[in-house]
């Protein structure tokens, strides 16, 4: 240890010359080596650091080392040759003797350990003074003795009690340059409580400066990290110091969050967690601990501790940790991006190559900067210069204001305008425009507002000297603490517009403006933002620069971008690694002075993202059971989106906001104010500052601020405030137009609004709150369509049915909103003109005003019909003839007397005058006539009146009449006005024709007269009715002694008898004439039958109307609770598919079920299906919801069934929202056909919809007799066809759906021996069997199918098997069986002549005859027949060379024993004789149940098995347990193929045998397989491929398919109801026939349609088997001939990263971050890890570029489908898609236009969990799987359809370093499916379900040679499979696997064996980094650009 710590430091000069050589470009690095001077002081140095090297005694060097100290202090010129004087040396050299003698136990008395410690403190003064602000010594230090030297220098004093308190003192005092902290340890260390400490802590702050030296620092936090671990006061004191660090300066802050304290701090707090229970009373503790972590939180966190917190956050019972909640809150609130901290005098110095002047163009330079403070006196923030002075400069004042200073202008200029915050992230930006005269040159904004502008000349060219960039300033003494987020210089000036966009993009955009779509970097509220002030400055200011950066997305070009400073550009320098110098990477380009901090970890929410993303705070929001919990989870979110566009993009992706409002359904109890106020915040209201609320989120504003049915599940005040948000919107906002314009015109409020008040959701409290949300709503500046229509139609409706429609509210009396609703016309005076003017313009106002006035109007909605039409005539002066032609005045005096108020009769009033111009009216406002109209009315209700009075008056005699069943007494007590209101009419009638000139005016019309002597004929009489006889004897007089009056009409007002009691008689009978039905009004009587005739149209006409209204309401309605109902459902399905996504690797796998697995319907090659899925079951509660949901449904279809129109308005309707639903924007269904969807035995009702674009399958609904769109639940059980068991119902299964242009090919099926079967084949490697109702639909469907084959030609898949699909779909169904047999034949032929080739394998061949046969996976009454090829199953090696231990094929299973023989004779012979169809075996070598038996530990075969045998298992001996079988049956494709099906994965119990007593698990295998289904398949299909099968194969072919097919003499005739032909199920009648033939089918099977008439031909044996004919040698079969090519075919400059293989064969090469697209070779994408970008390009040409990506590797899985790896840990699959450039281009975002076609990428999926870099990827169309290798030692599988995770591969087990463990390489074998990966330590290779075959230790091997590239030799089939390895050594080393090796008695242990190594040639080694087979060739690229091929000559 002493030998490394003093190192002599020779050639020091020499070195530090190079390494300020290497830096330097700046002249004031550059020094030269000088002897150093002789000065007194010098001299005095030297010889003191000699003898402190020379001193032994610790007394001695306490002397001397005060003399240093002392001589440092006063003479600071001799700090600059303290290096030099090897004065660190002196240093290290005394902690390692005082180290050393601490270590040997030599402090024997208190005395020496006091000199020890002194010797300690003045030894680090020494070093502090030396270091302090000396960046010379610094750097020395750094460079030529380390940290770690000195880390291990130190480490020897913390192991004795002594020595570590000081010594801890001592490293803190260094690491802030302050020694009042060196006996700060063993001061406060006696302290007794926390008290205490607190105390005698506030004497140590004013040390606790800023850190000086964070690596120090480092050193100290991993010794005082020690103490944490042990109890008492030690750690207290390490808490008190992080917990005053945190809150001192951010600067501090940042270097313990570089200093990774934050995970050991973690770790104590989570190890001590207390629980929910304690969250109010910690221990002070655990509060200091809790405040210290949620300081460190706030610069955001690892990858690994986020997970760790959301780990803690959920307890193993699920519920959640109050304290871990709040840290997960606290931290999401904080966004700090990664940035760079600068402290003090500090500066970072950016070099601009040979720059020597500004742009001649101009510039713009930007920064984003944080501030804690205001500086002392003025700092330089920026300065750019080309010689010594600064170009440009830009400083912070102490007041916080700009100040601009430049070389032309030596004095400064102040910016009083722009003055920037503090602890705000702020935009600055400069631009200069030097070519503009008529405004100022430069302009400075703030936040992206110009704030200053003034004049500057453009600066000469420098001859001398570079440009650079320099942020900060280092001139001594500066105390500004700042941050530095990104600071650009652009070589062009922006426009005003343009720097608010990039304004806009935030402090965390680190990029080059290169995305081609960069407005998605916005969060919602800058695109609101922007939004508005385009909105705002449309008409004043040119924004069109803004409008085309945001339609076109890039910036600038990227060759304008001169300078980019931010935190990644500078990661390399080791801020607190304590590496030695010789890693450290220098930047020559950078250089940096002072304390200066990168932050490099990104916020909680990007962390979160790349974790888990959204899914996560959903599942949070899920978890919560309290308000409590529920308000926290819901922050978390909305915190998590409101910054991140990562989150925000995602949630829109999986509807998240849709699933957000699912949750919250079932938590509604829940929600309290906290909870709503931060929902609201989010979607943008301001709760503090109403007049800025606007919607900054629709798509979340419309899922959950629009879920009524959400917020009706809410207590009261929730409600209320929910409701009243729509005022903060409409009326408070200041944007109220823009919130109407843009924001809320298309979300249908109203109808919503609407709805829920017909629903039965809220209570009747909450009924008015809900009206005045209408009234706002309908008023404000809407579309008047959008929200006039509906309420008047809703309003219309109710006044017509009397009764409020279709709701609770049909049960209230108290409360009226529809008088609020009709209301909304005649308030908002202010805004009246203009409404009015949009109400008319959207509804005939004076029609739906008398549609209100029905049979029985209430007095309420009679006052609203008042005040409409008073608006009316004000707004219109012919609104009152509108009315007349009507028929409204006589409508009004017919229905309003009878329920005349006071209310009423003021209103009346009031239309009848003109109001006064300042709408106010008095007794001395002089008045006219409005509406001569309504006193008809007025006369007519006081008419009433007075009968009211009379009736009151004789109420005796009508109580007898009562007492007689006369109804009358009732009637004529609410027949009209009250006796008060009688008087007020009265006295506004005689106030009116005293003041009001005009109004006697009206009584020139005889009507009018006429109307008032009516009136005085009903005079009443008694004492009561005194006042009002008077008034109207009163008003009699004052008429008639007018001048208006006819004389005759004047008469009969004089002459009318005043007594009372005489008219008792005849008033009762005028009342009693009014009590008829139908009885008119009181009033002049029609003066011709016209009239009479007019009124009778018009109230018919309203009649009409009103009906009409009436049944369109009730359809709407029942439309919204149809749309209401597919709502819940889609919601319950999208939240159900984000609350049920987990595995193994999930961030809470305690929550997450242990996963099954079922056979994937994904197809391989020849449709061999052998992947598994996992089951994922829908948990309890989800369940429950559901059926809280159905249940709810019927709820609201009992209120709609009540309709008698419900049912047909919702069949008519259902159709719309199911095309919103799964149909791809801008498809058109073209024909939807009610099929049902089969696999195995099961089978779903559904729909097959044929769009323009698409085809879909939706199950659960079906076309009903009309057409109309039903459930399947609804159906007729006798609509469908279903094999062996009752039809299921999935209604939340999701719609599949598929691209035209990805069907490769269909089949017509029969089904049951009907032809009504089609099988359609898709480019994804699925296959859909659908059956249809009828042969003709399915006939319909075959020729749509074929229309677009023939549109969509593809060239992506041509192996044999793809190429006879097409032939088959161009067959013709029926009548053409000419065409379909030509077909047939030439597809069969094809495959025929390819097998007699050798071009394909056996089990190619067997499959596609049983394809061409109709038999198909998809269904188990028809599944794929394959030989059952052996016998031998007791040896314990097979030999497949020995004949013995095959089965005769040219037998039928049947027949191969001589008994089996005799038994099936005799049962023909037998049949025959009693004149049945004769057969010899009643059983089938297939059928459904056979196909299960084989199955049944696989699922979903495990269910159908039960179905078929009715619920239960079989009895354990029958069930499959043995391969040993003595029947007909032949075998299934499983077996040789899908070991897993031998395997009782899920554990299922099948009971015990009785004939052994064994419990039933996997099958027992043969000795041969050794114990393992994988040797089982595998030597099984060795045997299948072998010499006597295929020599032997087509008499097998002649029984199933060919001219043997019913041969009697071969014994091969099976029941007759198993041929084709012998069943009509169509012609079965009979239900009960009809379901036991099903049955007869499913048990005896179905023998596959004939193929072949003659004898099959054989197979061509000649020359090597595994081979095709025409080729001689192959790889596996000769791979000792392989030889390299003597020329390389192609040399890069680069190393060959990719080689691809052509249609044609031809290799193409590229470098790393290139791949050409595999069907465009001049097409393809390239990737740049350092700057994050993604790019696809066309002919060269870049016309897509995607930016924060951070790829890594990529892939083609096939021409549509990319994908990608990056550094986030994320794997990426991407669309790919080609379009024009012509309008409607399907790229409108993030792609340049171009004539040709060019390729367009578009995110499909995030694919999450690795949690490391993913270092490699490969991708497999053939078996929809994708493979991704990471750092973090595992390799994962992922399904490429669903885009989903299956399995991981780990390499990282033992102690294996995680370097070792990175899986560097993978491979998948595209015939077998076999996956290979590699790391440093291990080569594994596996099967596509992840089952591990062979494992190779690559250090045992070779470890001297890594492995550099793996690739799979392909063939069809191989006996022998090749894995060619490459190393950094240039060889490649050729591999296969087999169990040869396996010890007897033992399961089969796989190995890798090496089959050859190819070597390079001496002089051409280079590290191989690309191989690819082609063939049998090898191409192989390597590191020195060269690509050679390895081939066998001929």
């Amino acid at each position: 240890m002493l030998r490394s710590l003093l190192t002599p430091l020779r050639n020091i000069r020499e070195p530090t010359r190079e390494s300020t050589h290497a830096r330097g470009m700046d002249t004031e690095c550059i020094r030269e080596a000088q002897v150093l001077p002789t000065t007194p002081c010098t001299g005095q140095l030297k010889d003191a650091v000699e003898q402190l090297n020379a001193a032994e005694l610790t007394a001695d060097r306490i002397m001397i080392l005060r003399r240093v100290y002392e001589l440092m202090n006063k003479n600071p010129h001799v700090l600059d040759v303290f290096c030099k004087l090897d004065g660190f040396l002196a240093f290290m050299h005394i902690l390692s003797t005082l180290s050393a003698s601490t270590s040997a136990g030599l402090l024997s008395s208190s005395c020496h350990t006091q000199d020890t410690l002194e010797c300690m403190q003045l030894a680090f003064m020494v070093a502090s003074s030396a270091l302090d602000g000396h960046e010379d010594n610094i750097k020395f230090f750094e460079e030529f003795v380390g940290y770690d030297v000195l880390s291990d220098a130190c480490s020897a004093f913390l192991g004795h009690p002594p020595t570590s308190e000081k010594m801890l003192g001592c490293l803190l005092s260094l690491s802030f340059h302050d020694f009042g902290l060196a006996d700060v340890f063993s001061t406060l260390v006696v302290c007794r409580d926390l008290a205490e400490l607190d105390l005698k802590f506030l004497e140590y702050t004013a040390s606790f400066g800023t850190i000086r030296l964070p690596h120090v620092f480092k050193i100290a936090w991993d010794f005082m990290a020690r103490s944490l671990a042990a109890s008492g006061p030690m750690r207290l004191i390490v808490y008190k110091i992080l917990e005053h660090l945190t809150q001192s300066s951010h600067y501090n802050l940042v270097v313990l969050g570089e200093a990774n304290v934050l995970p050991l701090v973690f770790s104590f707090f989570a190890s001590s967690a207390i629980g929910i229970s304690g969250l109010d009373n910690q221990p002070p503790e655990r509060r200091l601990l809790s405040k210290i972590l949620k300081r460190l939180f706030e610069i955001g966190a690892s990858a690994q501790d986020v997970k760790q917190l959301l780990q803690c956050a959920v307890m193993e019972n699920g519920a959640l940790d109050g304290e871990m909640i709040e840290l997960l809150r606290t931290g999401m609130k904080c966004r700090w991006p990664p940035h760079i901290s600068l402290q003090g005098s500090s500066a970072i110095t950016q070099w601009m190559s040979d720059a020597r002047a500004l742009p001649a163009a101009g510039f713009t330079c930007t920064m984003w900067a944080w501030f804690e403070g205001m500086p002392l006196e003025t700092h330089s923030l920026l300065g750019i210069s080309f010689c010594v002075d600064p170009t440009v400069q830009l400083s912070l004042t102490a007041t916080g204001t700009l100040v601009f200073k430049t070389k032309a202008l030596q004095e400064a200029t102040i910016l009083s305008k722009s003055k920037v915050p503090i602890a705000r992230w702020t935009h600055i930006a400069i631009v200069h425009y030097p070519s503009r005269s008529s405004s100022p040159a430069i302009r400075v904004f703030i936040d992206g507002y110009l704030t200053d502008a003034l004049d500057w000349p453009h600066p000469a060219p420098d001859l001398v000297g570079g440009g650079r960039l320099v942020l900060g300033d280092s001139t001594p003494g500066r105390t500004l603490s700042w941050c530095l987020a990104s600071c650009y210089l652009l070589s062009i000036p922006l426009d005003d517009n343009l720097i608010k966009f990039m304004h806009g993009l935030g402090p965390q955009y680190h990029g080059n403006f290169q995305d081609y779509n960069l407005p998605r970097f916005f969060t919602y509220e800058v695109s609101t933002s922007l939004n508005i002030h385009l909105l705002g400055s449309a008409s004043t200011r040119d924004t069109s620069s803004l409008k085309r950066a945001i339609q076109r997305g890039s910036l600038v070009n990227e060759n304008l971008v001169i300078l980019k400073v931010v935190s990644e550009d500078i990661k390399a320098f080791p801020w607190l690694g304590l590496r030695p110098s010789s890693e450290v990477q220098s930047n020559s380009d950078v250089r940096y002075r002072g304390n200066i901090c990168v932050v490099s970890r990104q916020p909680f929410d990007v962390t979160l993202w790349r974790i888990g993303g959204v899914q996560l705070a959903l599942r949070l929001v899920h978890l919560a059971q309290t308000q409590h919990e529920l308000s926290r989870t819901i922050s978390i979110l909305c915190d998590c989106i409101r910054g991140s566009w990562q989150n925000s993009e995602e949630m829109e992706r999986i509807a998240g906001y849709d699933a957000l409002a699912d949750i919250l359904r079932s938590k509604g109890h829940l929600i309290n104010m906290t909870s709503f106020e931060t929902l609201f915040e989010f979607l943008g209201l301001n709760f503090r500052s109403a007049d800025t609320s606007t919607v900054t989120n629709t798509i979340a504003y419309r899922a959950i601020a629009l879920d009524f049915e959400l917020w009706s599940s809410t207590n009261l005040t929730m409600q209320q405030a929910h409701l009243e948000h729509f005022s903060f919107l409409l009326r408070a906002s200041r944007h109220r137009r823009f919130n109407a314009k843009v924001c809320l015109a298309k979300l249908g409020i109203v109808r919503k609004l609407v709805f829920a008040l017909q629903s039965t959701w809220y209570p009747a409290e909450t009924v008015p709150h809900l009206v005045k949300a209408i009234v706002i709503v309908v008023q404000g500046r809407f579309p008047p369509n959008d929200v006039i229509k509906p309420v008047m139609s809703y309003i219309s409706a109710h006044i017509a049915t009397g009764r409020y429609l279709f709701g609770v509210l049909s049960n209230l009396q108290t409360c009226h909103p529809l008088g609020h609703l009709s209301s909304l016309v005649s308030t908002n005076p202010k805004e009246q003109d203009s409404f009015l003017m949009q109400f008319s313009e959207s509804v005939p106002l004076a029609r739906v005003v008398l549609l209100w006035v029905n049979e029985e109007p209430s007095p309420s909605i009679a006052y609203q019909v008042l005040s409409v039409i008073g608006i009316g005539l004000i707004h219109s002066s012919s609104f009152g003839k509108k009315l007349e032609l009507l028929s409204g005045w006589s409508l009004l005096r017919k229905r309003l007397p009878s329920i005349w108020d006071e209310e009423l009769h003021r209103a009346a009033v009031d239309l009848l005058l003109r109001p006064a111009a300042d709408a106010t009216r008095s007794k001395n406002t002089p008045q006219s006539i409005r509406c001569p109209q309504i006193l008809p009315v007025i006369l007519v209700a006081l008419r009433y009146g007075l009968l009211v009075c009379c009736d009151k008056h004789n109420r005796g005699g009508y109580l007898r009449w009562h007492r007689l069943g006369n109804p009358l007494t009732h009637l004529c007590a609410s027949a009209g006005p009250s006796r008060p209101v009688t008087e007020l009419i009265l006295g506004d009638l005689i106030h009116l024709y005293k003041t009001v000139p005009s109004f006697s005016q009206l009584f020139k019309l005889q009507s009018i007269t006429g109307l008032l002597i009516d009136c005085l004929s009903t005079l009443p009489a008694g004492s009561e009715n005194v006042k009002v006889s008077a008034q109207l004897t009163q008003l009699a007089l004052l008429v008639a002694n007018g001048n208006c009056v006819s004389h005759h009409q004047k008469q009969q007002v004089i002459d009318f008898p005043l007594c009372t009691c005489s008219h008792f008689c005849s008033t009762s009978s005028q009342i009693l004439d009014l009590a008829q039905p139908g009885a008119k009004a009181p009033g002049p009587s029609p003066n011709s039958s016209s009239s009479m005739l007019a009124v009778v149209r018009d109230e018919t006409l309203r009649k009409a109307i009103r009906s009409v209204i009436v049944a369109s309401e009730k359809e709407r309605y029942q439309k919204m609770v149809v749309d209401s109902r597919e709502q819940r459902r889609r919601l319950g399905s999208i939240s159900g598919g984000i609350l049920k996504v987990g595995s193994e690797r999930d961030v809470w796998p305690h929550l997450v079920p242990e996963r099954t697995w079922r056979l994937d319907e994904t197809e391989g090659p020849y449709r061999m299906r052998i992947k598994l899925e996992p089951v994922v079951e829908v948990p309890l509660e989800s369940r429950q919801r559901q059926t809280l949901g159905m249940a709810g449904e019927l709820e609201i279809s009992s209120t709609v069934q009540s309709e008698p129109t419900a049912d047909d308005a919702a069949d008519d309707y259902d159709s719309q929202p199911l095309a919103e639903d799964i149909l791809e924007p801008g498809d058109v269904i073209e024909a939807v056909n009610t099929v049902t969807r089969v696999s195995g035995v099961d089978s779903w009702p559904g729909l097959l919809i044929f769009g323009k674009s698409h085809l879909y399958m939706l199950e659960g609904l079906v076309e009903g007799e009309s057409g109309e769109v039903i459930s399947a639940a609804d159906a007729p059980k006798d609509m469908f066809f279903v094999s062996g068991s009752a039809s299921q119902l999935r209604s939340n299964q999701p719609a599949l759906r598929w691209k035209l242009g990805h069907i490769v090919g269909f089949s017509n099926r029969s089904f049951l021996f009907r032809d009504v079967a089609l099988e359609v084949f898709f480019k994804d490697s699925r296959t859909l069997l659908v059956v249809f109702l009828s042969t003709s639909q399915c006939h319909d469907a075959f020729q749509r199918l074929q229309a677009i084959m023939s549109h969509h030609t593809s060239q992506d898949h041509q192996s044999a098997f793809s190429l006879i699909l097409r032939d088959m779909s161009f067959a013709l169904p029926g009548g053409k069986a000419s065409n379909l047999n030509s077909s047939q034949e030439r597809a069969l032929t094809a495959a025929q002549q390819q097998w007699r080739n050798r071009t394909i394998s056996n089990y190619a061949y067997i499959s596609i005859l049983n394809q061409l046969s109709g038999r198909t996976p998809n269904d188990a009454t028809q599944y794929p027949i394959f030989p059952w090829v052996l016998q031998d199953y007791t040896s314990e090696t097979l030999d497949l060379s020995s004949l013995s231990s095959f089965r005769d094929l040219a037998k039928p299973m049947g027949a191969l024993t001589e008994a089996r023989r005799e038994i099936a004779e005799s049962r023909y012979h037998n049949l025959e004789g009693v004149g049945e169809k004769p057969f010899h075996y009643g059983t089938h070598f297939s059928s459904s149940m056979i196909v299960c038996h084989y199955l049944i530990r696989l699922a979903p075969f495990t269910s159908m098995f039960k179905t078929l045998q009715g619920g239960d298992w079989d009895l354990p001996d029958r069930l499959f347990s043995v391969h040993v079988r003595g029947d007909v049956r032949e075998l299934i494709p499983e077996f040789f193929s899908c070991p897993e099906f031998l395997e009782n994965l899920s554990r299922l119990d099948f009971g015990i045998s009785h004939s052994t007593g064994e419990k039933v698990d996997d099958v027992k295998l043969p000795p041969w397989a050794k114990d393992d289904p994988l040797l089982f398949v595998t030597l099984h299909r060795q045997a299948l491929e072998s010499h006597y099968v295929s020599e032997n194969l087509p008499a097998w072919i002649d029984l199933i398919w060919g001219c043997k097919q019913r041969d009697v003499e071969s014994l091969n005739v099976f029941h007759p109801l198993s041929y084709e032909g012998a069943i009509d199920l169509g012609s079965i009648t009979d239900p009960l026939e009809r379901e036991a033939t099903i049955g007869i089918i499913h048990n005896f099977g179905q023998t596959p349609r004939k193929l072949f008439n003659s004898s099959h031909p054989p197979r061509n044996l000649s020359g090597t088997l595994s081979l095709p004919v025409k080729v001689k040698r192959g790889v596996c079969e000769d791979a000792l001939a392989l030889t390299r090519d003597p020329r390389p075919l192609k040399r890069f400059d680069s190393p060959v990263a990719h080689i691809t293989i052509d249609s044609s064969g031809k290799a193409h090469p590229t470098p790393h971050g290139e791949l050409p697209h595999p069907s465009r070779s001049d097409d393809g994408i390239r990737w740049d890890r350092d700057n994050e970008i993604l790019q696809a390009f066309s002919r060269g040409i870049i016309v897509q570029a995607i930016e924060s990506v951070y790829p890594t590797c990529a892939t083609f899985a096939d021409p549509d489908t990319l994908v990608t790896g990056s550094s986030d840990s994320i794997v990426r699959i991407w669309h790919v898609s080609y379009g024009q450039s012509s309008v409607g281009s399907p790229f409108k975002h993030n792609v340049k236009h171009r004539k040709r076609g060019v390729p367009v990428l578009s995110l499909t999926h995030l694919l999450r969990g690795h949690s490391g870099s993913v270092s490699c990827i490969q991708a497999s169309r053939t078996w929809s799987v994708a493979v991704s290798g990471s750092s973090d030692g595992s390799a994962v599988l992922w399904d490429l359809n669903r885009g989903s995770y299956v399995r991981s591969i780990w390499h990282a087990e033992g102690n294996i370093s995680s370097q070792d463990a990175s899986v560097n390489f993978v491979a998948i074998n595209e015939s077998t499916g076999y996956i290979a990966t590699c790391s440093t330590c291990f080569l594994w290779l596996h099967t596509i379900a992840a089952r591990p075959i062979a494992k190779l230790d690559l250090l045992l091997c070779d470890p001297t040679s890594l492995v550099s590239s793996i690739a799979f030799h392909e063939r069809e089939y191989s006996q022998l499979g090749i894995l060619a390895v490459g190393d950094v050594r240039g060889s490649v080393t050729l591999y296969t696997w087999n169990a040869d090796g396996t010890p007897e008695g033992t399961k089969a242990q796989w190995e890798f064996v090496k089959v050859r190594r190819l070597l390079p040639n001496v002089d051409q080694s280079a590290v191989v980094t690309a191989l690819q087979f082609s063939g049998e060739a090898l191409w192989v690229g390597d590191a020195s650009g060269n690509v050679f091929r390895w081939a066998i000559p001929d």
